[in-house]
């Protein structure tokens, strides 16, 4: 006979990601919430990652599900929440690390601002080693500072987002899309929203994350990009209640024109382009520089501005193809529906 559930349920899916999964249920093990049950389900791993995971059966409450063949992140998180008996949810992905009082800080927002939904952000720590991981810890950290206490969002951020459980049993949890439509976080925070709950963001909680170096940046850069510009034409031209992101969205699309008026010989121009990219990266500079030091600061304005090249052209690719969409068939290639 099950006794009375716990008072938290943790929700993680993972797919290969061994050693990262090892190292967050460690962090739990330093919770000092205590209460909870660790949820699981492996997506197909083929690492042994499940029996990382069964080998902290004897210092915390797990439960665990298992799909044989790799389904895609939000089956696999919709799987873990299946076993969750709290009526506190709280997602997180494998590849983070939880401080002690991760946990403890979430709640109290809950409590104190009576949010059905809050998110914390990834810390300017990187887990994995080298200068991409690291720079991109900082730049992530960086762009959730939009304000010193918790503040209406709209993004689930499923790598650390503490739920009613009521606000799950309203959404049905994630819609199940297929790998590599990168928008499951972007659709359900957007979903909870129009729903008539209250999702904060606070940027007091940090955890720290597993980069995955220039691979993973790249794809960043390239692929998700890619797939906000969808989400920003499927609802209506809306980008993140975030006050960082329009700004970075300005900066980004004005390194590319600032090295095309460059050589198309209209320095002027160039020179307010490169102002307005400056504009946009100057405060996530500023505080490499505080942090890092001027070498890694110059590194970082040379990464910044090649990487807003980068993520200009997939933005350009990506706004394209959905213009084309909506002339040739009036609809992208998201719906709406997906959103609301």
């Amino acid at each position: 006979m099950r006794g009375a559930p716990p008072k938290l349920s943790i929700v993680t899916a993972f797919y290969d990601v061994r050693e990262p999964l090892r190292v967050l249920l460690e962090s739990l093990c330093r919770s000092r919430v205590t209460d909870f049950e660790v949820c699981l389900c492996d997506d197909g791993s083929r690492d042994g990652g499940l029996e990382t995971a069964r080998a902290f059966e004897d210092r915390l409450d797990i439960k665990w599900d298992r799909h044989e063949v790799n389904l895609g992140v939000t089956r696999a998180r919709n799987s873990a929440l299946r076993l969750a008996r709290a009526p506190l949810l709280l997602f997180l992905d494998a590849d983070v690390r939880v401080r002690p009082d991760t946990i403890e800080r979430l709640v109290e927002t809950q409590r104190r601002t009576q949010a059905d939904v809050v998110d914390g952000i990834y810390s300017d720590v990187a887990l994995d080693h080298g200068f991409w991981s690291g720079y991109y810890a900082l730049f992530a950290h960086h762009s959730f500072l939009v304000t010193a206490e918790p503040a209406p969002y709209n993004v689930f951020n499923a790598w650390c987002a503490l739920s009613r459980r009521e606000v799950m049993d309203s959404v049905g949890g994630h819609q199940s899309v297929a790998k590599g439509v990168e928008i499951e976080n972007e659709a359900l925070g957007r979903r909870i929203v129009a729903r008539g709950f209250r999702l904060l963001l606070d940027p007091s909680v940090a955890v720290d994350h597993h980069w995955g170096g220039f691979r993973k940046i790249f794809f960043i850069f390239t692929r998700r990009v890619y797939w906000w510009v969808k989400t920003f034409f499927a609802t209506g031209g809306r980008f993140e209640d975030a006050l960082t992101t329009r700004g970075y969205a300005l900066g980004t699309l004005a390194a590319p024109a600032a090295l095309g008026f460059a050589l198309a010989g209209y320095p002027i121009l160039g020179a307010a382009a490169c102002a307005a990219f400056l504009w946009a990266y100057g405060p996530f500079l500023g505080s490499v520089l505080r942090k890092r030091g001027a070498l890694y600061a110059a590194a970082s304005l040379a990464v910044s501005a090649a990487l807003a090249i980068v993520a200009s052209v997939s933005a350009g690719y990506s706004a394209a193809e959905e213009l084309g969409l909506l002339l040739l068939r009036g609809q992208g290639t998201l719906s709406a529906d997906t959103f609301s």
